[in-house]
């Protein structure tokens, strides 16, 4: 089901046709002209004679296009974000300044090679000679701001630090608490806190077993078959005594990381329920209509507006590459180039420990404190800070306030160097502090594999390439026009000396670690020329690829790339050194299900996929967990039919809206189209509405009715036994996120012969007084929930959406699943804006009605236990759709992009690619050749 818009957006989004035009430039620190074309959509194909002038005319324009976009991302890696938009920003550089991406990028720049300098110092010159000769846009006068620093080549390396740490720094300071809190309470309440924190609420299997590399080579079974040789309950004990043994005060310390990271620009990296994530996967020439291979790749970033990329096309000497790149880094993150084409989706490989340290008063250190580590004591380090906000409102520009240190705000971060690892918590009296260890604080090279990818014509080249990619942990899926395709991981993975042993000494990775010692990173003092780590890592040859695969298909959605976790325990194979083989512990689980089961199904079918079937397969909005749950709702109704039900289940068959919801569900294909006019009819030149039809309708009211039901059943089942918990122990307790509660639930139902809907924990999840038979309480609640999701929708708390209507007609899916594309100032900036020029499609309902949901491939989801009318919008998703074919004569590609190249009101290129996107339409992405122009040298 392709996705589509309401018409409102339509008739507001204007798009100008402008014809391609050449202009030529030779600026002041450019070594000879160069061109930069824009076509009719406004991506700037770029010429040069040279790599720096090149890289000149890409800083251009980037900041032509999008200098707030860059400047913001600057000082939100750099920690001055509070010097643009003021004080609220200020708690947000605190903690930026503590973990030092700057001083990690600082540090790159003084790793990074020659030539590649001089590339970033084009790149920076470029954009400082767009800042001389223009006025700054016009976000600036909002922020009464008139001047900005000048562009540098560490601040070029600060958002690439930024970027890379969005998609792969993870804190293991919730888990930790979860886990505490779950033993603590278990030990007091009276059940199994550890069972119930690994098997029955934060489960690390995830929903579906799809599995990228056993999946691709055709393996029989799921994962590795190599056992460590503690069993898991073992394990479990182990982790519980070594959980007990942290030091006292850990808790709060924790709680207070936790509290640092809810800053509004960095809450998401703490959040299980953010759904950034990426699509990718290859079809070989034995499953392609053409009989050549094929990739498709969306990744999902934040849907903002200006959108995350930047398309543009390069050519200078040996680069020849066209694709997305970061507004404020050159190059191309994405694309392709004559004869390659690549993708690339998060790959959650655990490249960040937390650590639990011993705080020791030193006086004559440069701090005052060190830490011990085994029977040393180790300074540390101080970095000195100044804090300055602008002070926006009083009249006058650039107005910028000095904030001394005191209470939250530090007069230095403190470091400890050994790891190279800021102290993120501390508290002195009680000698104990938290510091977190991540490969992005070396001086990784990520800008230098760029460099090389957009040089590269092979898959050779362009594996060689990632090995400088150092952190940022992606999959990658990359074709070349000589037929082969294949799949890679990438970025850093430190080897831990306990793993390594093939033991556990205290807690696992994922935890808060001891950190005197016993489970450091090993050190590695002498690494290869491409590795920024100091640290022993997993040999390349290791990590997780295949090419061209037996299977004849690659899948990788962020689900398990080599099956290490689909038994629930990430920590029980083997590397062939003897050591256990740890990439991460935890997986999605639900949009790779769904791309295998497409592909699947056609090989089952002996059929063939083309270039827009796997286009189509994109803008699939089939939610996964529906297609599992759905048929449990169906049998639970029946039950309810059958003569002689017990009566508390009898009276759901009974009652008329459960009926009218279960026949809803029963017709349901499990798509989720929006059941709102939508689009123009092209067949009218008036552009009237395109109603949907009974079926589109029908569908639409069964999105709704499921999803507020999937709501509905874990606070029925698991949020009722927490909340029952929660009242016997007198305080809140953690909740397991989306994916692993709805992967709990479905282990009770996959298991119920041996469950019965009894925990490990021995707690009952499907408790319904006065019923004894326990299936005939899990049908219960599960009808009971239907009852429940429609008492919610016909409520005044959905009013807004459906008026309160008991008609299901009405119930349509698109008034609860919106979206809105935010900018970083918000308000009438934003799309669609609030009390802005342009009206939102629905009255009273923020954003864009469109079709997706919870796990869907095109994906749009929403914390699963959404129960309010706004609460199922989204904001993450493809931030770039692409789909590239090898011919036998290069290479034939397509993307799109969710707003325009400008981030200009004003421009006709701002949001002239947004329909566009939301219709799931794309357009070609073609590498032109060089212009003939006579003044061009």
């Amino acid at each position: 089901m392709w996705r589509r818009i309401a018409i409102t957006l339509v008739t507001i989004i204007f798009t100008l046709s402008v014809s391609a035009q050449t202009e030529r430039f030779k600026l002041p620190g450019m070594k000879k002209a160069g061109t930069i074309t824009r076509d009719d959509l406004g991506v700037a194909h770029i010429f040069a004679l040279n790599e720096h002038d090149l890289l000149f005319l890409q800083g251009w324009v980037h900041a032509e296009d999008r200098f707030f976009q860059m400047d913001f991302n600057r000082r939100l890696a750099s920690g001055t974000l509070a010097e643009l938009v003021g004080q609220p920003a200020l708690s947000n550089d605190v903690l930026l300044r503590t973990l030092g991406l700057r001083r990690a990028a600082e540090g790159s720049w003084a790793r990074t090679a020659p030539d590649t300098r001089e590339a970033l110092m084009g790149y920076a010159k470029g954009v400082n000679a767009w800042l001389a000769t223009n006025e700054l846009p016009a976000e600036y006068g909002a922020l009464e701001i008139t001047e900005v620093p000048p562009w540098t080549p560490i601040d070029t390396l600060s958002i690439a630090k930024l970027l890379a740490f969005g998609l792969s720094f993870d804190l293991d300071t919730d888990r930790t608490i979860a886990f505490l809190t779950w033993v603590q309470v278990g030990n007091a309440v009276g059940f199994n806190g550890t069972a119930m924190f690994f098997e029955d609420l934060f489960r690390i299997e995830p929903f579906g077993d799809a599995s990228t590399v056993p999946d691709a080579s055709a393996i029989a079974g799921k994962g590795m078959t190599t056992t460590a040789p503690a069993s898991k309950e073992e394990l479990y004990k182990a982790y519980e005594a070594a959980a007990q043994a942290l030091p006292e005060g850990v808790l709060d310390l924790a709680e207070s990381v936790s509290q640092a990271f809810s800053s509004p620009y960095l809450s998401d990296v703490m959040d299980p329920d953010f759904f950034l994530g990426s699509n990718e996967w290859g079809i070989g020439p034995q499953l392609s209509a053409s009989g050549q291979p094929m990739i498709a790749n969306d990744p999902h970033l934040a849907l903002d507006t200006p959108s995350t990329f930047y398309p543009n096309a390069l050519q200078a000497g040996d680069i020849n590459v066209i694709g997305m790149s970061f507004a404020g880094v050159p190059y191309v993150a994405v694309g392709r180039t004559p004869d390659l084409a690549w993708g690339a989706t998060v790959n959650p490989m655990d490249v960040t420990d937390v650590f639990a340290e011993e705080i020791v008063v030193v006086p004559q250190a440069l701090a005052g404190l060190a830490t011990r580590h085994g029977d040393d004591v180790e300074w540390l380090f101080p970095v000195l800070q100044t804090w300055r906000v602008n002070t926006i409102g009083d009249g006058v520009n650039n107005s910028l306030q000095t904030i001394p240190p005191g209470g939250s705000i530090p007069r230095a971060s403190l470091i400890v160097v050994r790891r190279n690892a800021p102290i993120i918590a501390l508290d002195v009296q009680a000698g104990t502090a938290l510091s977190v260890q991540y490969t992005g604080f070396n001086a990784t090279q990520e800008i230098e594999m760029l460099r090389r990818v957009s040089r590269s014509s092979t898959i050779e080249e362009f594996r060689d390439a990632l090995r400088w990619f150092d952190f940022g942990s992606q999959n990658w899926a990359v074709l070349d026009s000589s037929g082969d395709y294949g799949y890679f991981t990438s970025a850093e993975l430190p080897l831990r000396e306990d793993l390594e042993a093939g033991t556990v000494n205290g807690l696992p990775p994922f935890f808060i670690r001891n950190g005197t010692g016993g489970n450091d990173w090993i050190r590695n003092l002498n690494p290869p020329p491409a590795q920024a780590t100091p640290n022993a890592i997993l040999p390349f040859s290791e990590m997780p690829q295949i090419v061209n695969p037996p299977a004849g298909f690659f899948v990788n959605a962020n689900n398990d790339p080599a099956g290490t976790t689909l038994d629930n325990n990430p920590l029980n194979q083997l590397r062939p050194t003897g050591g256990i083989f740890y990439l991460n512990v935890g997986y999605d689980g639900f949009r790779g299900e769904r791309v295998t089961e497409m592909i699947e199904a056609k090989i089952a079918n002996g059929e063939t996929i083309s270039f827009e079937e796997i286009q189509q397969m994109q803008a699939d909005t089939v939610m996964v967990d529906a297609e599992y749950f759905v048929p449990w709702i169906i049998q639970a109704f029946d039950n309810a039919r059958t003569p002689g039900a017990h009566p508390g289940l009898a009276q759901f068959a009974a009652s008329p809206p459960i009926q009218a919801a279960v026949a809803r569900l029963s017709s349901w294909d499990f798509s989720t189209p929006t059941g709102i006019p939508e689009g123009f009819d092209a067949s009218d030149e008036n552009g009237q509405l395109s109603s949907p039809s009974e079926t589109e309708i029908a569908h639409s009211v069964a999105a709704t009715i499921y999803s507020v039901w999937r709501g509905r059943f874990i606070a029925n089942t698991i949020d009722t036994v927490i909340g029952a918990i929660e009242q016997g122990a007198g305080r809140g307790l953690p909740r397991p996120g989306s994916g692993s509660t709805l992967s709990s639930l479905r282990n009770f139902l996959d298991n119920w012969e041996t469950t019965r809907g009894v925990g490990a924990s021995g707690l009952n999840f499907f408790n319904v007084p006065g019923v004894d038979d326990p299936s005939t309480r899990r049908d219960i609640l599960i009808l009971k929930s239907v009852g429940d999701a429609i008492g919610l929708i016909t409520s005044e708390e959905f009013a807004p959406a459906f008026g309160r209507s008991t008609d299901m007609n009405d119930w349509n899916w698109g008034k609860l699943h919106r979206i809105v594309f935010d900018h970083p100032l918000g308000g009438p900036l934003s799309v669609p804006p609030a009390g802005g020029l342009v009206p939102a499609p629905l009255p009273g309902l923020p954003g864009i009605p469109t079709d997706g949901g919870f796990g869907t491939i095109d994906a749009s989801s929403h914390n699963a236990r959404a129960d309010g009318v706004n609460e199922f919008m989204f904001g993450s998703g493809p931030a770039r759709r692409f789909a590239a074919e090898a011919t036998g004569d290069g290479i034939r590609a397509e993307t799109s992009l969710p707003g325009g190249t400008s981030g200009s009101l004003g421009s006709p290129f701002h949001l002239n690619l947004l329909p566009m996107w939301l219709t799931n339409e794309s357009f070609p992405s073609v590498l032109r050749p060089v212009p003939s122009i006579p003044w061009l040298r």
